[in-house]
C-alpha cells in the first residue's frame, strides 16, 4: 500500500514525504485507557504512576507510561491472545535500564506492538491529504480533538467523547500524545519514497529518542495535525503526564 502525505513543522511549512507500507496491519480504534491498562499492570509488571490529576476517569487515556511499559503491555496482550512467543515483537525480558534489541523481522511478526509512524499517520489521515482528516479549517478542531483551546490544559477526557475520523478512529488528534514504534529520524531531504520496513538499527537505547504523534490536551492547535511529529527529546525510559499509546498488529 502506497500513500503520500505532507509533513509539517510548527510553522506549518509543508513538505511531501512518500512512504510505502507493504504489509497489512491492524490499529486499535481508540487509545488504550486506564481500566484495561490496570488489568495488565496488576497481572504482569506493576503499575506506573497514573497522574490522576490529569487522567481522572477509568476510560481516559492511560498516560505516564514509558516506551518500554507499552512493550511489556503488548507482550501481555500477545500472551493473553495465545500468540506464540516466536511471534512476539518484543523480547520477553525488557530491561528499561539497559535497553532491548528487537528481532530483525519485527514488522512481520504478528504479536501486538506500537504502530509505526507511517501506520499511525495513515490511520490519522483516513485517506486525506489535508492537514487534518476533516480538512484545513481550524475552527472544526474542537469537534474532534481535546487540546489547550478546549481544555485549559487542565485534564484529559474519556476516549470516544468527540467525533471519529472517516475510518472510525477516535482520538487520533489531541487528548494524549501516542508513542509510536520508530526511533526519531529526519525524513529524507531528497523527497524519495521510503519503505515502512524494519529499521536496521535494532537496539533500543535510552540515548536515542523514539517517536510520538497526535498532540495532547496540554498542547497548542498546531500540534494536533496528522503530520506533526512532536519534539526530538522523547526517550524510551521517560514517562510524561500527557503521553499514552494505542496498539497495532501485523495481520497473519
Amino acid at each position: 500500500m502506497y500513500f503520500a502525505y505532507p509533513r509539517t513543522t510548527a510553522t506549518a511549512a509543508l513538505y511531501v514525504h512518500r512512504v510505502g507500507r507493504p504489509a497489512s496491519s491492524f490499529l486499535a480504534a481508540v487509545p488504550d485507557y486506564a481500566t484495561r491498562w490496570s488489568a495488565a499492570a496488576r497481572a504482569r509488571f506493576g503499575d506506573p504512576p497514573g497522574f490522576a490529576r490529569y487522567s481522572r476517569t477509568p476510560d481516559s487515556p492511560q498516560v505516564a507510561v514509558s516506551w518500554y511499559d507499552t512493550a511489556r503491555y503488548c507482550n501481555w496482550l500477545s500472551e493473553q491472545g495465545g500468540i506464540p512467543k516466536e511471534q512476539w515483537v518484543y523480547p520477553e525480558v525488557i530491561d528499561a535500564d539497559h535497553g532491548i534489541e528487537l528481532p530483525r523481522d519485527y514488522l512481520h511478526r504478528t504479536g501486538y506492538r506500537l504502530p509505526t509512524e507511517a501506520e499511525w499517520e495513515f490511520a490519522a489521515r483516513a485517506g486525506t491529504t489535508t492537514s487534518r482528516h476533516f480538512g484545513d479549517d481550524d475552527s472544526l478542531l474542537p469537534q474532534y480533538a481535546w487540546y489547550d483551546g478546549n481544555t485549559n490544559r487542565e485534564r484529559m477526557y474519556p476516549v470516544g467523547r468527540l467525533l471519529p475520523n472517516q475510518w472510525s478512529f477516535y482520538g487520533m488528534l489531541g487528548n494524549a500524545w501516542e508513542w509510536t514504534f520508530d526511533r526519531r529520524r529526519p525524513y529524507p531531504a531528497d523527497g524519495r519514497v521510503t519503505e515502512d520496513v524494519e529499521d536496521s538499527a535494532l537496539q533500543v537505547s535510552n540515548d536515542v529518542a523514539r517517536t510520538r504523534r497526535g498532540g495532547s490536551f496540554a498542547y497548542e492547535w498546531f500540534t494536533a495535525r496528522s503530520a506533526h511529529r512532536g519534539d526530538v527529546t522523547y526517550f524510551p525510559n521517560q514517562i510524561r503526564d500527557n503521553v499514552g499509546f494505542r496498539v497495532a498488529r501485523t495481520m497473519p
